[in-house]
């Protein structure tokens, strides 16, 4: 009877999914099923291009040679803790060193023992790196034992020139080559005192009451004995390869993905966000408070900025009582300090012009002290302190003969100290005098 993989194929039409079964020849087997690809034909070459399949979930199935499926009699506990377990439980089972070993556990239920599927931890090392070089990271990789047809009380045997599968169970089985096949499925059912093989077939005390053979491709065709009462055997032949057949009866929920632990991509995103969450919640903690303050400094300000107008306009308004327009007070006082500033720098020019003309004459008179000046509407008053009256007489003359109107306001002796103050403008005027 034909192998029947049409009724999984259309429970996929509605998903894209991409499968590549690697194994140690160079090339790969790879089969796109889904609502784009109406296509159900394996190819082999290279391993395709992720860019043309960004929108599958990548399912790679790795040689179940390669991978021992085994019960691991622990009791219930956490995953973390069962992973530090198992490697110990697990020991006596296998030949390499289990620190060289990766475990993957699979699902139980109750204290059942707990499915294991064990790998070298190179080769997976080895086919992760292969796929990465190649721009492709999978969500599941899969032992191919685990993906073959499954039916309560059977075991299913796949055949084909690369040698045998066997699914026992849910998650147990392996791989055996087709010469070894029939005397490993008599010892299996004969109850054999082999704990390893007892182990990996999950056989307990219920052995199947039906085997069936899937023989596909050409040399995959062998005699099975007779395998004792109660045990049926049926044979099939497969028109799929074994990809197309894989990809058919693959379930993730009766399956034991091998990305776990350090080879978990979810895991590597939790453990470095375990390792950032503090620095992250400082930046977010600094960065509240950076905009909390920022906002306090905008309020502050404005404010302050409020603060300011009212004080320019008080201002604005003592400087021009006749001012009515109170918009644009900035560019009006702007306006209005650089009239000023006109009027002054006239002022300025007038002062220094009298202080100079004057100013040659007081450097000259050695006997006279200046004590104060003050200057105002083009007018210098001078306060000078002199030895005697003949000096006072002898500035005032200079000052006439340059030209420059001089008012004598006061003049008193004291103690032999003369206090002059003196009012001169420039231009001609009426010289007074008087002596207090």
């Amino acid at each position: 009877m034909p192998c029947r993989f049409e009724h999984k194929l259309r429970q996929l039409s509605t998903m894209n999914e991409l499968f590549i079964r690697l194994d140690d020849k160079p090339e790969v087997t790879w089969l796109r099923q889904g609502e784009v690809s109406g296509d159900t034909a394996s190819r082999t070459g290279p391993l395709p291009d992720p860019s043309g399949h960004a929108d599958c979930h990548v399912i790679v199935f790795v040689p179940g040679s390669d991978v021992v499926l085994l019960m691991a009699d622990v009791p219930p506990m956490t995953r973390q803790r069962m992973s530090t377990a198992v490697p110990f439980a697990l020991e006596d089972h296998l030949i390499a060193d289990v620190d060289l070993l990766h475990f993957a556990l699979g699902r139980r239920s109750g204290s059942e023992p707990l499915p294991v599927a064990v790998v070298a931890d190179g080769l997976m090392s080895a086919w992760l790196s292969r796929l990465e070089e190649a721009g492709i990271y999978p969500e599941f990789l899969i032992p191919e034992t685990l993906a073959l047809p499954l039916a309560p009380d059977t075991w299913t045997v796949f055949m084909d020139a690369d040698g045998a599968l066997i699914r026992s169970g849910a998650l147990s089985g392996l791989a055996v080559d087709l010469p070894n096949l029939a005397i490993m499925l008599r010892s299996a059912l004969d109850n054999a005192p082999d704990s390893a093989l007892d182990s990996a077939l999950d056989t307990g005390e219920n052995p199947p009451k039906r085997i069936r053979l899937l023989h596909c491709g050409e040399g995959a065709a062998m005699d099975i004995p007779p395998l004792g009462p109660g045990c049926e055997v049926t044979e099939e032949v497969c028109r799929a390869d074994r990809l197309q057949l894989l990809a058919a009866h693959f379930d993730e929920q009766r399956a034991i993905n091998l990305l776990q632990g350090k080879y978990n991509r979810e895991t590597d995103v939790r453990q470095t966000w375990r390792a950032w969450r503090v620095p992250f919640a400082l930046v977010v903690i600094w960065f509240a408070i950076w905009v909390a303050g920022a906002l306090f400094d905008v309020a502050r300000l404005s404010e302050r900025s409020r603060i300011l107008d009212e004080e320019m306009e008080t201002v604005y308004r003592q400087a021009f009582p006749e001012a009515r327009n109170m918009t644009n007070l900035r560019v009006r006082m702007k306006r209005g300090l650089d009239a000023l500033r006109g009027t002054g720098a006239r002022e300025t020019v007038g002062f220094l012009e009298l202080l100079g003309r004057v100013g040659v004459h007081l450097q000259d008179a050695r006997n006279i002290r200046l004590v104060s000046l003050d200057f105002r509407s083009e007018r210098l008053e001078l306060r000078m302190e002199m030895d005697d009256l003949q000096a006072f007489d002898g500035i005032k003359a200079r000052l006439v003969g340059e030209g420059l109107v001089v008012e004598v306001l006061s003049v008193t002796s004291r103690e032999n100290t003369v206090m002059a103050h003196l009012r001169i403008t420039p231009g001609e005027a009426s010289p007074r005098a008087g002596v207090a």
